[in-house]
């Protein structure tokens, strides 16, 4: 049986400033600027599509700048002999052709722009194996292959949190791991983006998370702060084990595919501007 194509990546961009600069611990806004700039130089139509405030999923996601040192009153010294990592995962594989038609369009090597730093894409890590946070799947492969686990451990690496809207006292977000906040964020982007043939059943697998799906152990679980251009933004970050309780072989194969959907969609707000990023962590 022939392997699908892939439908979803995670692309790790290993970059090296092209001078001294200083630029906020956590860039998100900036990562997605340079995202979409990305984008634009090859299909300034699709840029334009994802840019579209309020959609309910977008298939994207950005991470924070990823070792470039410690910060100092929220803002990190990056010079040219420091090599730092920038993530960006894609949900739709013609985003993939936008991105890297754009990286691999000249001989010289491309350039980012976060903030007043100029970073040179060194190299462009894709090939599962490559680095922790690369890799590519697709629909079908998440779903064929997701074990009935009883356990799974998601480790959540930027500042998680979830949004529930404007109210009269103010915007109202939840920074728990709680299964059914988090699960249902991943449930939400696999029905939104996955094909239909593949979609799944929210009523059956709510039901299952509220009656028996408990967090068993945590581990290293803090907030966080996340900046933005306005106003920031606190999150938890660590890792969390969920136990599956009910004997249900569909429900937990449901839950496993949608823990490793986690490492391209990111989990809750604003996962496209740094936040969210996570992974599912599996036994060797």
């Amino acid at each position: 049986m022939m392997t699908p194509p892939p439908d979803l990546y995670s692309l790790v961009l290993i970059l090296a400033p092209t001078r001294p600069a200083t630029v906020g611990a956590t860039v998100g806004h900036q990562a997605h600027a340079a995202f979409l700039s990305a984008i634009r130089e090859s299909d300034p139509v699709l840029a334009e599509m994802l840019h579209q405030p309020n959609a309910p999923v977008r298939p994207f996601t950005v991470s924070p700048l990823w070792g470039a040192g410690p910060a100092r009153d929220g803002r990190v010294y990056l010079t040219p002999e420091t090599t730092c990592f920038l993530r960006f995962t894609v949900l739709h594989p013609l985003i993939y052709e936008r991105l890297m038609s754009r990286f691999l369009r000249d001989d010289a090597l491309p350039v980012l722009q976060l903030g007043a730093a100029t970073l040179q894409v060194q190299e462009i890590r894709v090939t599962p194996g490559s680095h922790p946070w690369a890799g590519y799947t697709s629909w079908g492969q998440l779903a064929a292959g997701a074990p009935p686990d009883q356990e799974i451990t998601l480790e959540f690496a930027s500042p998680t949190a979830f949004g529930f809207g404007q109210k009269e006292w103010g915007k109202k977000v939840v920074i728990l791991p709680d299964p059914a906040l988090v699960f249902g964020s991943l449930l939400r982007s696999w029905n939104h983006l996955a094909p239909s043939s593949l979609q799944v059943d929210r009523e059956a697998i709510t039901a299952y998370l509220e009656e028996h799906v408990v967090i068993q152990r945590i581990r290293r679980l803090e907030t966080r702060i996340q900046e933005f251009r306005h106003a920031p933004q606190v999150g938890f970050v660590g890792q969390v084990t969920y136990g599956l309780m009910g004997a249900d072989d569909w429900a937990r194969r449901v839950l496993n595919a949608l823990a490793d959907l986690a490492f391209y969609c990111g989990v809750g707000m604003k996962t496209a501007m740094g936040m969210g990023q996570c992974r599912a962590l599996r036994p060797d």
